[in-house]
């Protein structure tokens, strides 16, 4: 009888539990051990630890960034939105690890985002990524503004599919961007003022 009920109860537990979805629009990306992006494992790393990838780490855990060093990419369609541009890099001059450049005939500007607590103009945010993979990039964008409380938080989706860069964001935003060919060095930008903000990694 006590064999029968423990049967009984080891599959109602098996037929309870479901497995975990691939789909989740934005899941955490969690390992199990922690391994750069050659697969070499360190199991004296927390893999609790969101991410590893950033300036005080070296460049071997950032897989999204080392792919795409130095890579541009342009939204033709939304052209005069602040997502036109978007350039990516891996640590390898400074700690910013995007960069977003709307070039315009009137003004343009460009401004850097880095990992970690940044305030700049009395403003203060604070990023962390959620997700590095090879052609996947997901990191949480905490702003608090002013004030000391996070007034909201965004994730944003960077993926790489047949060769377009895929954004879409907990706000529901959604962007295709295609690999620019455009010109960014500062003497050809065609326009009358060029701002350059925060971080930016102009040419």
């Amino acid at each position: 009888m006590q064999k029968l009920l423990l049967l009984f109860l080891f599959f109602s537990l098996f037929s309870c539990s479901e497995p975990e979805s691939d789909t989740e629009p934005f899941e955490s990306g969690q390992e199990d051990v922690v391994t750069d992006r050659s697969g070499r494992e360190y199991p004296f790393l927390d893999p609790n630890v969101i991410s590893y990838c950033g300036p005080a780490w070296g460049r071997k855990f950032c897989r999204f960034l080392y792919k795409y060093d130095e890579t541009i990419w342009a939204d033709a369609e939304n052209y005069y939105s602040e997502f036109s541009d978007i350039k990516f890099s891996n640590f390898l001059y400074n700690d910013h690890f995007i960069s977003f450049l709307n070039l315009d005939s009137i003004a343009s500007y460009c401004e850097g985002w880095k990992l970690g607590e940044t305030t700049y103009d009395g403003k203060k945010w604070n990023i962390k990524i959620k997700k590095d993979q090879e052609d996947v990039l997901w990191f949480a964008y905490d702003y608090y503004g002013s004030g000391e409380e996070i007034e909201y938080t965004i994730t944003y989706k960077y993926e790489v599919i047949d060769g377009l860069l895929h954004f879409s964001s907990t706000e529901d935003q959604t962007f295709i961007f295609h690999p620019s060919e455009r010109n960014y060095l500062k003497d050809s930008v065609d326009t009358g003022e060029i701002i350059v903000l925060e971080g930016c990694m102009f040419f």
